[in-house]
Parts: structure tokens; sequence; C-alpha cells
């Protein structure tokens, strides 16, 4: 492609930028939008299986739906995995700095669960559950741990955040974040969805790869889902204790809808935590881009790109996508 003032150092230009976010924007509306014909065909297939099976049915269909249209629109727009979606090797030292990462930033998204209980219920624990008691602990860290957290690197930290990253670093991860905690359909997930979109976001730009956010995404569904395989031995040892009564069953344990004294004391133990955590994930994503020689400071982030500086980085379509996802969650509280 030949340079010109309009042209960035990558060879695109203007109408290429432009051309990419609106092709995100509508990638992203067109994928909430087909939820609703594709949760017709999981509840038609649910019919033919078992009650217990349900809730394995639907993650396996949507995410082999997810997986399909991020493809294919890969396909379509000719990206390329490596220079566009930035699946690529990074260092081994900002390897062992992610997983610290995921470590600080845990207690910050722990503290966004609990507060978004105030005002709706934690359904994810108990839908995990329903697939934990049916299928083996392997199978069930890679159905709800390492699919998901591949497929959904993909999409939005992969095609999203690289599309709108072309406005500016702050564009990008805003959009994506955003994107990325709507499209769970409910507010529970949806508050610490975004903060930890926002998170990965930043860490893709750190690391200039994708592999590195992909890994700590399988890492937080695995070690949740693994989670649930342990609880049940722990509720026995506190039963045995005396810390917990008996009779309580892990459904029930997981069901059970905390009040709003329960939370605002959960909220006040996990507050320091979430604090430190947050300050600590700040620095070490800072020195992660030091490590790898990218520049993350405010001014950078902020930074308009000059030869797209008049666009209007949030389309139609992008708006769209987001009001379907608000009204489904309100639908669904």
């Amino acid at each position: 492609m030949e340079h010109n003032e309009n042209n960035d150092i990558y060879g695109y230009n203007y109408d290429d930028k432009q051309r990419d976010m609106k092709r995100a924007g509508l990638f992203f509306f067109l994928l909430m939008i087909l939820e609703i014909p594709v949760a017709v065909v999981i509840n038609m297939v649910q019919l033919r299986f078992p009650s217990e099976k349900e809730t394995l049915i639907s993650v396996i269909m949507t995410q082999g739906y997810l997986l399909c249209a991020a493809f294919i629109f890969i396909l379509l727009t000719g990206k390329s995995f490596k220079n566009d979606l930035n699946i690529k090797s990074y260092k081994l030292s900002s390897f062992f700095l992610s997983f610290l990462v995921l470590m600080c930033a845990t207690p910050m998204a722990n503290w966004l669960n609990v507060l978004s209980q105030f005002f709706a219920e934690n359904a994810t624990g108990q839908a995990i559950f329903e697939i934990t008691e049916n299928v083996p602990a392997w199978l069930a860290i890679v159905i709800v741990g390492c699919l998901p957290g591949f497929i959904e690197e993909t999409i939005y930290r992969g095609i999203m955040y690289s599309a709108f990253r072309r406005y500016s670093v702050l564009t990008g991860v805003v959009i994506s974040a955003l994107s990325f905690g709507l499209m769970h359909l409910n507010f529970n997930q949806m508050m610490y969805a975004i903060y930890l979109g926002t998170v990965f976001a930043f860490l893709v730009e750190a690391t200039g790869s994708l592999v590195s956010t992909m890994i700590l995404h399988m890492l937080f569904n695995a070690i949740n889902t693994g989670y649930l395989y342990v609880l049940p031995k722990l509720l026995e040892i506190f039963r045995q204790l005396g810390m917990e009564e008996d009779g309580v069953t892990m459904e029930e344990l997981l069901s059970k809808t905390p009040t709003n004294t329960e939370i605002m004391a959960s909220l006040k133990i996990l507050t320091p935590m979430a604090v430190v955590g947050l300050i600590l994930t700040v620095l070490l994503i800072r020195k992660i881009a030091d490590i790898n020689g990218r520049t993350l400071t405010w001014e950078s982030i902020c930074e308009k790109n000059e030869t797209i500086q008049n666009a209007k980085p949030v389309n139609i379509w992008i708006i769209l996508g987001w009001l379907f996802c608000i009204v489904i969650s309100i639908t669904n509280m």
C-alpha cells in the first residue's frame, strides 16, 4: 500500500480504520441479535436430552456458535491472526507477571460480584454447578474454562479491541470492555466482566499479544470451575468443625440469596484487598509494558490517532448492540 499523509506506519489509511470500526460494531450487533434464534435452536435440542444436561448443552452450543461467528468474520474481512489479532508469542517474563496480574485483579472482581448482588442474583455458580454435577472435572474445565476463554478473547480483545484501538488505546479499551461485559446479559456478571475486560485489554496492549489474555481468561474460568469440585469437600470439613449446619446441600448454598446486611459485611472485608489488588494490577501492567518495550502512560492511552481524529468510533451498530444487551439483561432480572 502506497504511503501518504492519511496512512499510518502500518499502512492503514483513514478509510481502512473507519471501515474496521464499523465492521466490528456491526459484528457485535449481529452476534447479539442472533442470540435469539440460537437460543430457540438450543431449547429444541435440550428437549431431546435429560434435564440435567440442559446447562451443558447450552454452554457447548453457545460457544460453538460464537466460535463459528468469529472465524466467519475473520475469513470474510481477511484479518491476519498474527498482525491484526495479535495472536503471537510474548516474553517469558511477561508470562509469569501476567499470573500475578490475575491474582491481584481477582479481589476487585470478587468485590464487584458481591456489590452486584444488591440488585441482581448470583446465578453463575448455580449454572456451573449443574454442569459439574454431571461431567468429570477435566471436561468441565475444558468446556467452561478453556473454551470460553479462547473464544471470548478472540472476539473481544482480538476483533473488537484491535478495531477500535485504531482510534486510540482508551477507545479500544472502553468499547471492548463494555461490549464484553454487556454480552453476558445479566447484571451480576456484567459488572466484574467489564472490569476484567478492561484489565485484559490493557494487558494485550502491554504485551502486544492476545495469547497473554487467552491464558489468563482460561485460568480464571478454570479456577472458578475447579473450585466447585473442591467446595463439597470444604463444606464437609466445615460441618465436622461445626462451622456449617448439617443438611445444607451444595445447590442450596449456591442458590442462597444473601441479605443486604450480609452483602455489606462481605464488602467491608473485601474492600482493602480489592483496593490494594487494583493498585498492584496497575503497577504490574505498567511493568509488563516496560519489559516489552511498549509505552503505556496516561498520555499514550488517551492519544488519538492523527489520521483518524475526525472519525466517530461509537457507531450506530455498537450502540444498538449495547441497547439490546441492556434490554435482555433487564428482562432476565
